[in-house]
């Protein structure tokens, strides 16, 4: 597979900026902190950059599946890089104020909504379909490399050289990555044969959205891919609060955590990228929500740095399997010349009710323990194992059913 030239560059490109993610995450959250010294606005913070994503990704998902999808990730990382450079440049040369960084997640946000969907898509151009699940696992192991050594000197980085310098690193990554994606293939590709000008945008977006809605089982998909990608980021939004006000401790057990995170996922990924006939067998979905459940509850029982990093670790493993499992299923099942649309509806749709949580949730750990939600989010995630576990039974029963009578 490293053999494909367009995928290694892809790969190198996703993994310089996965470093500069896991130092961003730790960096900012902490710099929040430190001005303001309040949960409520790292949820804020956190929630706004959902704002354009909510706005923004079915129309970038048309746009994906329109013009060279190469071409729009290069230009929005680079887009990324002047976004999140705005707040270490102000730092610098004048007052730096939360609304600065308000400011800096809604850009960097608006160019996530169109990187995201083109992204997806990409990968199926440069892929075969039957090495997705093998491609995705693996892209994702070595992005877990990136986090984990981003989490890693992050924590150390913030410590030795304070939050804003760590910001400015992470908005290198994406200049860097740029290059690199630019350096996948040469020539302008068009993902679909039809000339954008003979094109309307809101046929295409009407036709993208009645796929999802007449496919029951992409419609179903979509709503998996709601829980990794909704409860990661309640994750984020918990567990520096988690270390600094119940653990009381400092940003480098912040980067230790976090750094297990990625380590979690790390080895998981190592293992599906091997062996992964077993996730396209939908009877293994609602063990995968059951198995993304049981870390919260561990962690939510943590009172170490010791014991919260390996439940985090876990969390990381659960987590990753979640990711490639539902994320792929979403890139294979609809026709190629769709996966953009398709992509940019789930990442709209998951944006919205992210928004919606964290907003709520940044507000609700001003006066609640982090241990409680966690303790909620089990019993959660428990509960939707095992009605998924019902849907599906009852799908193969019927399966099986039709099969008999066509016969």
């Amino acid at each position: 597979m490293l053999k494909n030239k367009a995928y290694l560059f892809y790969l190198s490109g996703s993994v310089i900026s996965a470093v500069g993610n896991g130092m961003q995450f730790i960096a900012i959250t902490w710099l929040i902190l430190e001005l303001t010294d309040s949960s409520a606005q790292v949820g804020i913070t956190l929630a706004i950059g959902f704002i354009p994503l909510m706005c923004l990704s079915s129309f970038g998902g048309m746009v994906a599946d329109r013009y060279d999808r190469r071409i729009i990730m290069v230009a929005f990382n680079i887009f990324r890089f002047f976004s999140i450079s705005i707040v270490p440049f102000v730092y610098w040369f004048g007052d730096l104020t939360i609304f600065i960084i308000y400011l800096m997640q809604l850009l960097n946000a608006v160019g996530t909504a169109y990187f995201v969907p083109a992204n997806a898509a990409f990968v199926r151009e440069i892929m075969a379909d039957k090495e997705m699940y093998r491609a995705n696992a693996l892209t994702q192991v070595w992005i877990q490399v990136g986090k984990l050594s981003g989490a890693g000197i992050g924590g150390i980085f913030v410590a030795w050289f304070g939050s804003i310098n760590v910001v400015f690193l992470n908005a290198l990554t994406f200049l860097i990555g740029a290059v690199l994606i630019y350096k996948t293939r040469k020539g302008y590709v068009s993902p679909n044969e039809e000339s954008p000008q003979n094109r309307n945008f809101w046929r295409d977006m009407n036709v993208g959205f009645k796929l999802v809605i007449t496919q029951k089982n992409l419609l179903f998909y979509v709503g998996l891919s709601l829980l990794p990608a909704i409860f990661v980021y309640i994750y984020n939004l918990s567990v520096a609060i988690f270390v600094r006000n119940e653990l009381g401790k400092g940003a480098e057990s912040l980067g230790i955590i976090e750094g297990a995170y990625a380590a979690g996922a790390l080895v998981i990924g190592v293992v599906i990228s091997k062996h992964n006939n077993w996730l396209k067998n939908t009877l293994a979905i609602p063990l995968v929500i059951f198995i993304m459940a049981i870390p919260f509850v561990l962690f939510s029982l943590s009172n170490e740095v010791l014991t919260a990093a390996i439940s985090v670790f876990l969390l990381g493993a659960a987590f990753q399997i979640g990711f490639t499992m539902f994320n792929t299923l979403l890139q294979i099942t609809p026709p190629k010349a769709f996966v953009g649309r398709v992509t940019g509806f789930a990442k709209t749709l998951q944006s919205l009710l992210t928004f919606v949580a964290l907003l709520y949730f940044g507000n609700w750990l001003e006066s609640h323990s982090v241990r409680v939600l966690f303790s909620g989010i089990f019993a959660l995630f428990t509960t939707v194992s095992l009605l998924t576990l019902t849907v599906v039974f009852f799908s193969q029963k019927q399966l099986q059913k039709n099969q008999k009578q066509s016969i």
